[in-house]
């Protein structure tokens, strides 16, 4: 069962894409990435990649985020993200790229804005991190305090150093790990 674990919408249940297409992040997981998060949540502005049925942006957006942009492909998995978006009254203040996330980094670029976090969940063995975080480097998109969030396996490698984006930690749950990037020129 996957559920909103705390904020203005704690408790609520979010559907799931049937079968196997999507990895929905653990309720473990997700509650120590916000609670390491935490106090940049409030008002922020949500970029969710890879964003299968909206998972972490909903979360932030429970937890006091302002706005989110979720980017997804699958058209199950889209199916399912508007759903938990209109179930959690969400609708107003979120925005769905239905596209390729490089394609949404491209297009987002060309509006000027900044995310505050960026979520990324790519399926696991596809190598999307790197090329991801090097699209986002390039593009301007995280403000210049912000940070992006990679879930992955914790056997795949992930770069220390991506474009102008440093890894400053990374937790580990049982086989998935979750690497915390921020702008290398940033202290912490």
């Amino acid at each position: 069962m996957l559920r909103i674990i705390a904020g203005e919408r704690k408790g609520r249940i979010l559907k799931t894409v049937p079968g196997r297409s999507t990895r929905p992040t653990t309720d473990r997981v997700k509650e120590s990435v916000f609670n390491i998060l935490q106090s940049r949540l409030y008002e922020s502005s949500i970029l969710d990649l890879f964003s299968g049925t909206g998972n972490l942006g909903l979360e932030a957006m429970s937890r006091g985020s302002r706005r989110a942009v979720f980017v997804e492909r699958a058209p199950a998995a889209l199916a399912v993200l508007r759903e938990n978006c209109q179930a959690l009254h969400y609708i107003d203040s979120v925005e769905i790229l239905a596209q390729d996330v490089q394609r949404a980094i491209s297009l987002l670029s060309t509006r000027r804005g900044v995310f505050d976090i960026v979520f990324m969940d790519p399926p696991y063995d596809s190598d999307l991190e790197t090329v991801t975080i090097a699209a986002l480097d390039a593009s301007h998109l995280v403000a210049e305090d912000g940070r992006v969030v990679v879930e992955h396996l914790l056997r795949d490698k992930q770069e220390d150093n991506i474009g102008g984006f440093i890894r400053y930690d990374m937790r580990k749950y049982g086989n998935t790990a979750v690497s915390f990037y921020r702008k290398e020129t940033e202290q912490k």
